[in-house]
């Protein structure tokens, strides 16, 4: 499934519009340039494409990719855990700018976490984005 988009619009591009939003949101700097750093690295991870090509294989694909690297424990899975986060809350701002108008939520799979993360708040990031976010 190709996730679709009403604009023709470069992952960058959306990356970068995203963060000037955060910006106006007040949104401190050093939390914006995390942000950055993520989807900075997806964006590398699949190539500057444009978003009605991202696909959930991207997603899962770079999740996968970035759950296989050097493990260094807990540490580890909080970063893993925090940029799956991320990417989803870039593809639900996305969705609400009309960017994307198809998505599925159940065919992008949280990473596999160690106990560090109870499986109840597990389960709800999984089916985070089932709710709307205020915006």
């Amino acid at each position: 499934m190709i996730i679709g988009s009403l604009k023709e619009v470069f992952l960058s591009s959306s990356r970068d519009t995203f963060l000037f939003d955060l910006r106006l949101a007040g949104m401190d700097p050093e939390a914006r340039s995390a942000y950055r750093e993520v989807l900075d690295s997806l964006i590398r991870f699949t190539g500057d494409i444009r978003v009605r090509q991202l696909t959930p294989d991207h997603i899962n694909m770079y999740i996968t990719n970035l759950s296989d690297g050097p493990n260094e424990g807990e540490y580890h899975d909080e970063l893993v855990m925090s940029q799956y986060a991320v990417i989803q809350t870039w593809i639900h701002w996305m969705y609400v700018q009309k960017y994307v108008v198809e998505r599925d939520g159940s065919t992008v799979k949280p990473p596999a976490l160690t106990s560090l993360i109870p499986s109840r708040i597990t389960w709800s990031l999984a089916h985070y984005w089932k709710y709307p976010l205020s915006v």
